[in-house]
Formats: structure tokens, sequence, C-alpha cells
């Protein structure tokens, strides 16, 4: 019982209470056929309302509306008693009927419920899918929000005797809840390795090499494989030191003397992540792309993290991330990204961050137990080792005990003439202060200028592009300041330590952004029209280029260029992309009073293209470490289609590939204005049969939808149908137009289609399913010309085809794939019927009906399969395949054979084929048509 009116929050929309112990006013809700849709009731005095669907209906969708109806009157501050007289009055549609005054009563709420029940009968539950696992209820206390609006929490459940907090076995962990930031669980995501028997862990034969370590570090370097291999120590190790102290030198150490291969399981490091320059955004898309998968978000990263398998994540340069433009980006990667990974009990993360920064604060914060490593710590550096290393640096001599422990100042100290006064008591910045003011005071005007050529450009650069910076002077001057310094660790050279940076910064002229972006971009080389070619242009040029045009503030100008965002370097992009589009406050509508100011863009946020901006989030998660200029090109053509189609056409011109966007969705009004995530998500596609047969129906956010194939507008005037669990594992529609969605459990449910006399779905369906004893993971549906055909995927692996109008069902007689199959489809082909399936063990296989399955997969790869679809089109038989990786794989036999890799920047979950060869593609964030050449 409800003893209070204050809304109760649901889907994040404000509800009536829906139980109260004391009398009800109710009215019968009918459709014009007369079929009750069930009884919508009030009860002034507890504030309540609700409606109470007739179970034997089935009418969800009918009862949703009436549902839907209710929380727009609470939303208006309605009392329960002034909605009914509304909602009396309220005509309704053809599916959810109207209410009938005249049946106005008064019960007891059990009463009218146990009458709204009467003559249902439970349907018989399907068999669940093998590997399949009930969610565990989360039954923590509501709290207060434990962050802004959108955040994330997660909690893992883990065996009695084990600390979530410290290295827990993965075979002791069941898994893990996505929380929302009021302590709500959204998701549960299990762990397949819970319950396993460990493995030993021992060594197969020795281990991979140990590279020599120098400049006295053995100390570090030892106490780092320590750490590594020692199961009691916690989860996450923060490398500390001063610039210059050899940092991230030290972790490229640990990566190569414990590699991802080494045949010492617990001497393994399996990625070294280089933060520098990179956003919140960027460091997300590379992790996935290191785990083998496509993820946008955070959510989406830790969803995939959580397979059980032990890692080692190595960050280096975390202060360095988002470069000068946003400085605040150290910290929101370690807030938005690093937190939630650190409360993985199977990833051990390294990261270095100097101590007295924010982020080392947050990672503090969230790690309290976490091991820390500062290299400024004298004990960590050996000194008599440390004094035969400065003895061998070329240049002056260096006088070891005045710079231990930091191989950065020995570094400068060898470039600095003598008779500089180091104290050694005196703090590393104090010493670093006083050699970086003498090699300035020390240094000739011409390399002065080259050098500070270089620090102009903000970031590491070969010394090629140094010698093309504006004011630079060339390769021979280069060469000459280059002597000045000291030596390069890499490819790339920058000013170290960082005082040195600031003393060159602060001893020559103020950057000219506007000159030297016009400097850049007038070495450009140029065809006959005077537009750049960019083609042969080196990507860190172009970001160069990018930097300071951003700084004289019309950095739009350049993103608003197709051409640019194919060949420039893609973390600068992101960056500019993320500088020019500031995160705005979070608000909570239901418990904000009111919506904190915007935060207004920056200059050059006007050049900005809305649809260029959009197309790059959805396309720049392709592999976003090892990425092409075509890779770019030809996501950004397929995201661009339909709002962009000058730049759709030129990505394509530029990609050279052999197939053309139509156009890509969400549109606007795709998600309803209530929806609190304020974007589509879109789940599922399938072809319509029936009286939908002209249609391609869409579950996006809850809903389904009706879309022009030829368009992707959702053009069909029909009840909207909310979707209960959206049909996560599949979604199908039967002869008559009613839909079948899948959920993962194993369950069909059933949405008859509005116009269907009787409303009632073919029976055969949802029943035929139920007997598959491995549960059914996969379906699709096909009306041929001898009737209406049913294909079905299990837990096992294996598949069946189902005649649903005779009942008659025929099976392989023994698994196709090794785990549950993933995606089925289905096409008349050679006078029979062909299925085509894909699985969790990554193989494609075909069965021909009567004939027997293939011996050998169509295709196979190291990855499951997310999706399947074939179809005998005008110009030959086609067939897709995507993979959990991002990759859609398109095949076409006949007289114009074709064999294309997609990667279009997100995994894509259902494919369509129709009969003019047109491949429809569902991604997370919006839907794909393309035509094939």
């Amino acid at each position: 019982m409800t003893e209070e009116s204050e809304p109760v929050s649901t889907m994040g929309a404000p509800r009536y209470p829906n139980t109260t112990e004391k009398p009800v006013e109710y009215v019968e809700v009918r459709t014009d056929r007369g079929e009750l849709v069930g009884y919508l009731w009030i009860c002034d005095e507890d504030g309540a309302a609700d409606i109470a669907r007739y179970l034997v209906a089935d009418n969800f969708n009918g009862a949703m509306y009436w549902y839907t109806k209710l929380l727009e009157a609470r939303a208006r501050e309605l009392s329960p008693s002034e909605a009914l007289r509304e909602l009396v009055l309220d005509p309704g549609t053809p599916l959810a009927g109207r209410p009938v005054p005249e049946s106005r009563a008064v019960s007891g709420l059990a009463e009218l419920k146990a009458r709204a029940a009467e003559g249902y009968r439970p349907p018989k539950e399907p068999c669940k899918p093998l590997d399949w696992l009930p969610d565990p209820e989360y039954d923590q206390p509501w709290t207060e929000p434990s962050g802004p609006p959108g955040s994330r929490v997660y909690r893992y459940k883990v065996d009695e005797g084990h600390d979530p907090a410290g290295r827990v076995p993965p075979h002791a962990v069941a898994g893990v809840w996505m929380l929302d930031h009021w302590g709500s669980a959204r998701a549960f995501w299990h762990n397949p390795a819970y319950g396993s028997v460990p493995e030993a862990g021992v060594p197969s034969g020795g281990a991979a090499p140990v590279p020599p370590l120098r400049a006295g570090r053995r100390p570090a370097g030892r106490a780092l494989l320590d750490w590594l291999e020692d199961e009691r120590a916690p989860r996450f190790c923060r490398i500390a030191g001063s610039s210059g102290s050899g940092r991230t030198h030290l972790l490229s150490w640990l990566a190569a003397a414990a590699p991802p291969d080494n045949p010492r399981p617990g001497r393994r490091v399996h990625l070294l992540l280089s933060a520098e320059g990179l956003t919140f955004r960027g460091a997300t898309w590379r992790l996935a792309e290191w785990l083998g998968t496509v993820a946008r978000t955070v959510e989406e990263l830790m969803e995939a993290l959580q397979d059980g398998v032990p890692r080692t994540l190595v960050v280096t340069d975390l202060d360095r991330a988002g470069g000068d433009l946003l400085p605040d980006m150290p910290e929101r990667i370690a807030v938005e990204l690093l937190t939630p990974l650190l409360q993985v009990p199977w990833l051990r993360v390294l990261v270095e961050a100097a101590s007295g920064t924010a982020a080392a604060t947050v990672l503090s914060a969230a790690a309290p137990a976490g091991a820390l490593l500062d290299l400024d710590d004298p004990r960590w550096t050996e000194p008599d080792r440390f004094a035969a290393w400065c003895a061998g640096l070329a240049g002056h001599p260096v006088a070891a005990d005045r710079v231990h422990p930091s191989p950065g100042l020995a570094l400068l100290a060898s470039r600095t003439p003598p008779g500089t006064p180091l104290d050694p008591a005196a703090p590393l910045a104090e010493r670093a202060a006083a050699l970086a003011a003498a090699w300035w005071a020390a240094l000739p005007e011409g390399p002065r200028r080259t050098v500070g050529a270089l620090a102009a450009a903000g970031r590491p650069v070969t010394d090629g592009v140094w010698a093309a910076l504006p004011g630079a002077g060339g390769a021979e001057a280069v060469r000459l300041a280059a002597a000045y310094l000291p030596p390069a660790d890499g490819p790339y050279r920058r000013l170290q330590p960082d005082l040195l940076e600031r003393q060159v910064v602060s001893g020559s002229p103020p950057v000219d952004h506007r000159a030297l972006q016009a400097g850049i971009a007038g070495g450009l080389p140029r065809g006959a029209d005077g537009r750049p070619l960019l083609s042969g242009v080196d990507p860190q040029w172009l970001g160069l280029l990018l930097r300071h045009t951003v700084h004289a503030g019309i950095g739009g100008q350049l993103l608003a260029d197709a051409d640019f965002l194919i060949h420039a370097d893609p973390a600068a992009i992101t960056a500019a992309f993320e500088y020019l589009q500031p995160p705005q406050p979070p608000y909570d509508p239901l418990f904000d009073d009111e919506a904190p100011p915007p935060v207004p863009p920056p200059p050059g946020a006007e050049y900005l293209s809305t649809a260029l901006a959009g197309a790059w989030e959805l396309a720049a998660p392709v592999r976003p470490a090892g990425s092409t200029p075509a890779d770019r090109a030809a996501a950004l053509h397929a995201w661009l289609a339909g709002r962009d189609q000058l730049a759709a056409d030129h990505c394509a011109a530029v990609s050279g590939q052999r197939w053309r966007a139509v156009w890509s969705g969400p549109f606007e009004g795709w998600v309803p204005a209530h929806e609190p995530r304020g974007e589509a998500r879109v789940l599922r596609i399938a072809p319509g049969h029936g009286p939908l047969r002209p249609y391609l129906l869409a579950a996006v956010s809850g809903i389904l939808r009706f879309l022009d194939p030829a368009t992707g507008l959702d053009v069909r005037e029909v009840d909207p149908s909310r979707l209960l669990g959206h049909g996560r594992a599949g979604m199908v529609c039967g002869a008559e137009g009613s839909q079948f969605l899948l959920q993962q459990d194993g369950t069909v449910v059933t949405y008859p289609y509005p116009e269907t006399k009787g409303g009632r779905p073919t029976p055969a369906v949802v029943e035929a399913t139920k007997h598959f004893t491995d549960g059914v993971t996969a379906l699709a549906a096909l009306v041929g010309a001898d009737g209406p055909l049913l294909a079905v995927g299990d837990g096992g692996g294996g598949l069946g085809l189902i005649r649903t109008a005779t009942g008659q069902s025929t099976t392989t007689d023994r698994p196709l794939h090794r785990g549950r199959v993933t995606g089925v489809d289905l096409t008349e082909a050679d006078g029979g019927v062909l299925l085509v399936s894909g699985g969790t063990d990554g193989t494609v296989r075909t069965w021909m009906d009567g004939r027997g399955p293939a011996p050998e997969p169509i295709d196979a790869r190291e990855c499951p399969v997310t999706t399947v679809a074939v179809r005998d089109t005008a110009r030959g038989m086609v067939l897709a395949a995507a993979w959990a990786d991002g990759l859609v794989r398109l095949f076409r036999w006949g007289a114009d054979p074709v064999a294309l890799d997609l990667r279009l920047g997100l995994p894509a979950r259902s494919v369509v084929l129709d009969p003019d060869g047109r491949v429809f593609l569902a991604l997370p964030e919006g839907i794909l048509a393309l035509t094939l050449d």
C-alpha cells in the first residue's frame, strides 16, 4: 500500500503508485470489436492509478497505450480522478480500444486484478539455452546518487571469503551488476569463467628474455616484475616521478620484458597504451580494439571485459592526455575510464601519473590499497650503476651525485656547459629549473629559433616534421639544433624534462597560431582547382595544422571538410571535436529544479558540420590505432549517406569501395521525447511478411517501427508497439504480420499484428520453439512458395527448419557449431531451402534442407559471429556475416561476384537482404542501407 502521492520513478518518468488497499474506481477498456483490453482504475485517496491488463487477450501494447496516457497525466500533476475524466474522453486506437463510461464501478484492487486474470493459463516455458543463466537480484538499499546523471557504477558478485577490491580469481566471480547513478540495477553480466577449474599456471618452459635496464634502474624493474607475479599484490599500481625520471621508458621496458605470449603466465603485459594526445573516447576505442571488439562507450567496454580472462594493462603518459586543448582530460580519463576498469577483478592496471595531479588523486581514491612506485625515490636507482651510466654519456661530463636519481636531468646536464651550481639535497624540480635556465642561456641565437619552433609544435614530432615547421629553418638548422638537445628516445622528439620546454616557451616570442596555421596550410600541395591535396601529406603534419587552426579560433573550418577527416591524425581530430563540443553539465529533470546553464562552445565551433561531427563519432571507432584513410573514408561515407550527400560521395570515391550507402538512420522522431537517453538504440531489424511485406521492421529504443526500405523513414500509421524486453536475441515477422521477439532466455514474445482479424498470430511459431531441448538462440522467417518457414538455431550449435503451417520440422543430426548459434537465415535456392548460420565459435556454415550440411564452413574467424543473412537476388546469391569485432563480410556469387569487408565503427546486430540486393545493417546507434556495385 502506498501512503503518499509523491511520484514513483520508472524509466525516468514519474508515475502514480500502482497499489492500494482502499477501494478503487474503474472502467472497462474495450476495442471496437468488443474485446476486453483491461480495467483502468484510480484511487484518489492514495493518489494511485493504473491499468489492470486482461491477460487472456495478450494485448500488451493496447494496455501500454493507456499506461503511457497515465504517465502523461502524472507529469502534468493531475489527480487520478482528473486523469480518468480525461481518459474516458480519449478516442483511443483500434489496438488500444477506448474506455466504456457506462461500465464505471467500484471494487477492491485484489478482486479487480483477479477478474483481469480469469481464464488465463501461463504458457509452457521453453527450454533455456545451454549457457543461459538467470540474473541474480540486486538487493542493496536505495541510496543517494553515486554520480552525475548517466553515470554507471559496477558491483561484482563474488564468492564468500573473497574481497571484491582485492585479487579475486576469475572462478570465484559470478558476474557484475551495472547500476545507474541512483543504484538501480540496469544489467547483470555473467562471468563465463565462474566455477571453472583454475589453471595451475606452471611456466611452459623458461620465460621471455629480459632486456637490459640501464641508468641503475634494476631495483625498479625488479619491483615491477615482482608485482606482476605476486598474486597477493594489489591489482593497481601507479608509477610516479618528476618529468625526466624515466617513467615511460621504464614501462616500455616492462612491456618488452613481459610480452603477452610470455611462456611465464604470471609475467605478461597484454597492452601498452600511450594516453598522450588521447581523449576519453579515443582511449576507450583503443582499448576495445585491443580486446578484439568495438565499443563506443565505457559501458560497452566493461561488458566486453566480463569474460574472466586475466589481463594486464599498462597506461603511459596519462598526464599528457588531451594535449594543450583539453587540460582536464587526464582527470576525465581517470574518473570515467580507469576508475571502472580498476573494479574488474581479473584486470591488473599499471598507470603512469605524477603525484599531486588531479588524475593521481582520483586513482588513489578509486584504489586506496594500490601500490606506488615513485622514481624520484633514490632507493629505486642504484647510485654506482647510475654513476657508471652517466660517465658513458656523450657531451659534457656529468656529476652523477648532483642529478641522481633522474636520468632526464643527467641527459640535460650532458648538454649543458659545466659550472651550473646544483645542490644534491635540493628538490629535483629546483635542479631541473637551474639546468634548464643554464642550458637556454648557453644556446646560440640560431638554434634558439629552431628549438623555439619545436616548442611551438606543442607535441612530439619527427625531425622531418620539425624541419618543415615555420621558423625552424630547414633540415640543416634542425641537425645543428638537435646536437644541443638531449638525445631523442625513439623517432619522435620533444623537449624534456618539462621544465626545459617551459624555459624555451618563456624565452621565445609568443606563439602566433594564425601565422603558423597560415604557414603550414600554405605549404600543402594543391591541385589545379587550388584545393589542398591531402592524400600524400603526413597525418601528423595535418594534426599540427589542426592544432594551430583550433587555437586560432577557426578549427571548425577544417573539421567541416570530409577530406581532412579522412587524412589527418584521428587522435587530433577527436580531441578537436571534443574541444569544440564541450560536455554539458549533467542534469536530472526528476530531481534538479532547473537545468544548469549550458557551457558555451569556444570560437570555431560555429563552422562545424553537424552531419560530419555525427558521422565522425560513429565512424571513428573503426580500428582507431591502425585504420587507413580508405577505412575512414568508407565508414564516413556510410554514416553521411542521406545527410551530406556531397561529402558522402567524396568519401566513397576516396575509399574505392564496391558498395554505396543509400541512407543511414536514426532519423528525427525515432526516439520519443520522454526517453531519458535522448538517443536511438537499435536492437534488431527484420524483413516484413504478409501485410507488412513492403516494410523493414526495426526495434529502436523499445519501439517497433515500420520503415520504408527506400528511404528509412517510418511511414506506417499504426499504434506504436512497445517491446517488452526488446528482443535482444532475435526478431522475426510471421506470415500474417505478427512479430515474434526472441529473448536471451529462449522465450519468444508475440506481438499480434493490429489489423489481423481476431488479433491472434499463428501459434506454431511460439509452440515449435518450445521443443528444442538446447534452447532457442536464433530465429529467421521466410514466406516461401510452399508456405511460411522458420529457421531455428539452438544453444548447442544445432539448426532446425519448421514449416509453421503444418508444424513439420527437420533438424540437423549433429551440431554445426561449437557453442550456441548466434545468427541464422534462410532462402529458397536450387529447388530447396538453404540455411546459413553463425555461432560463438566464429564460423559461418550452410545447410541445404534434404541434402545435409556442407562439410566445411563458408568462413571462420577467431571472433563470435553476431548475425548472418542470405538471399537469392536478381544479381546472384548474396550472403552476409558480421562478427563482434565490427567486421561485416559480404559475398555475392553469380555473373558479377563480389567479396567485400566492411568496418563501419560499430558491430552489426542484424542484417537483412532484400530481393533487389540491398543490404540493411542494424548497428547499436543506427541502421544503414547499402547496395553492392
